[in-house]
């Protein structure tokens, strides 16, 4: 090749442009975009590992969401319901939390904040309640104008429960210490047992001191018919021998409960039972019978709550009979 042709190929390798040298360039945005690409889906994998559930809501009613977290599977839920706009995260805030989220959120928005959090309570898609914790953060843009929001929310409903439980086990204690007759202790015990969420029925059987029988002194959420054949227990009935041996028994099906009347239980439609005993000193005086129909099996948390509950206050209920007795014995002298 002359020199002049050498200077021409030159010339037009850089007038028109190498592709020795425009490949490495095309090459490196590749790579970056697979690179970005890569690390998209580390995060997102990251994100469906933590136990909080993310979202990319818009701030229009009810929130539609653009992105949501694959953990939104704990609340039986899809990530499409959401993506697809069939369901509206607003659409799963308890009726009774929803007006406050949403009051909450619009004075947050207009007094410029740029994050927040709330707890409130939402409905999976099997009805249950749970309680969760929203933090939110409010992207606007440089008009102030709110773009999105974007929300991690956790759920806190065991969290809940215990601070339910120990707040149940206080304000029983204050109301017991006050406490003088044995119907109003017995009422006092047994609307506390009805106050934790997974217990909505149940009764309190008594012991008769000379007799051994178990009767049922009180009883919440029991119909006529189940009351009617599980009001009383003869000393050497199967049941009241369960009761005697002093150890709490927890039952999860209908054929295992308190009472053997087989049309009673199906009836009754209870799916987890706990049978508590409750003693002074070494006796067994009384007994709790508490009833789900909500939970197939109660929580290692509620039974220690009732447990807790049937240790301390057995003694309560020991000094308010022996107190009803000197009072009957004060009574019967004086006439």
């Amino acid at each position: 090749m002359s020199k002049a042709a050498s200077n021409s190929a030159k010339n037009g390798s850089a007038k028109n442009g190498n592709p020795r040298t425009q490949k490495p360039c095309k090459y490196l945005n590749e790579i970056a975009l697979c690179n970005a690409l890569e690390m998209a889906k580390e995060l997102i994998s990251v994100i469906n590992k933590v136990p909080a559930t993310v979202f990319l809501w818009k701030p229009e009613k009810y929130w539609p969401a653009d992105f949501v977290s694959e953990n939104i599977k704990q609340f039986g839920y899809t990530v499409e319901e959401f993506t697809s706009g069939k369901l509206l995260y607003g659409n799963i805030v308890h009726p009774e939390d929803l007006e406050r989220v949403e009051r909450e959120l619009s004075r947050r928005i207009e007094e410029d904040y740029v994050d927040f959090s709330q707890e409130y309570r939402v409905l999976t898609k099997q009805g249950e309640v749970r309680w969760v914790e929203e933090r939110t953060f409010i992207e606007a843009d440089e008009n102030g104008v709110v773009k999105y929001l974007k929300g991690i929310v956790l759920d806190i409903t065991e969290r809940k429960r215990r601070e339910k439980l120990l707040y149940i086990q206080r304000n029983l204690g204050i109301a017991l210490s006050t406490s003088n007759y044995l119907n109003e202790t017995l009422d006092i015990l047994l609307d506390s047992c009805l106050q934790i969420d997974e217990i909505n029925s149940g009764g309190i059987y008594l012991v008769d001191e000379e007799t051994g029988d178990l009767s049922l002194a009180i009883h919440r959420g029991l119909s006529p018919m189940f009351v009617e054949h599980a009001s009383h227990y003869s000393a050497n009935s199967p049941n009241a021998k369960l009761v005697m041996i002093g150890h709490p028994v927890y039952k999860q099906s209908i054929d295992l409960l308190l009472t053997s009347r087989d049309e009673a239980l199906r009836q009754e439609n209870l799916r987890a039972t706990a049978l508590i005993p409750v003693k002074s000193g070494k006796n067994v005086i009384a007994a709790f019978y508490l009833a789900s129909r909500i939970e197939y099996e109660l929580s290692d948390s509620v039974r220690t709550v009732i447990e807790t509950i049937a240790t301390q206050f057995g003694v309560f209920i020991s000094r308010i009979r022996l107190e009803e007795k000197l009072k009957e014995c004060v009574k019967k002298r004086k006439s």
